[in-house]
């Protein structure tokens, strides 16, 4: 399950990408870009990115995500998912979905809430996994990106990851980015930190980001 909820935060970035490559609000949904970002932190390299495809009221996509991290007897991770969704309107969506990664795989059934503007996104995400042993997991997601000048935006960023099956807390964390946004690319100061296992393996890692909205 570790591993299942880190896919939970990734999932949702199909839904805000439409606001983000911008300023006009007369973007469309099939203007949707495929972000791209590399973080490098004090600990480990990540690398993400998301591909994104509406067909009528359902959305299909596929992301793929890479963490290395450095030294001689690194902790590597990846992860590959596919989600499938449908939109009821005003901002909500139920969809189902699977991964792949070591050791195995896994299927989410999961609703979300989506507030998007031109400076503010709010993202709510509860899911459970389809498994012998369920996972309850709540992920919440705040941007505001104001207007600096033309072509030009503050960029802040907040995710915090809480997963449970109510009886211990299996996996948590807390991501943090603060920069600026310039035209497709945002970038600046980057900060995670994670939970495992009831906080019997935390980790941090502090460095610097760089996002990529490619139309």
């Amino acid at each position: 399950m570790k591993k299942t909820t880190y896919y939970l935060y990734i999932i949702i970035f199909w839904s805000p990408v439409v606001v983000l490559g911008q300023d006009s609000t007369s973007i469309t949904k099939s203007q949707a870009p495929t972000p791209v970002e590399i973080f490098a932190g004090h600990r480990a390299l990540s690398y993400q990115h998301v591909l994104s495809k509406d067909i009528g009221r359902f959305n299909f996509f596929n992301v793929a995500a890479f963490d290395a991290e450095y030294g001689t007897s690194p902790k590597n991770d990846f992860v590959i998912s596919s989600f499938f969704s449908y939109q009821l309107g005003k901002g909500f969506s139920l969809g189902i979905g699977g991964e792949i990664q070591p050791p195995g795989a896994n299927f989410i059934v999961g609703a979300q809430y989506v507030y998007a503007s031109n400076q503010w996104l709010l993202v709510l995400f509860p899911s459970v996994t389809l498994q012998q042993a369920s996972q309850f997991a709540q992920l919440s997601l705040l941007e505001f990106r104001p207007k600096i000048s033309q072509g030009i935006r503050g960029y802040f960023r907040a995710q915090v990851l809480v997963s449970t099956n109510f009886i211990t807390y299996d996996r948590g964390y807390q991501q943090f980015r603060l920069g600026l946004q310039i035209n497709q690319v945002q970038f600046g100061l980057a900060a995670n930190y994670d939970q495992f296992a009831s906080n019997t393996r935390t980790t941090t890692n502090y460095g610097a980001f760089v996002r990529l909205l490619i139309f």
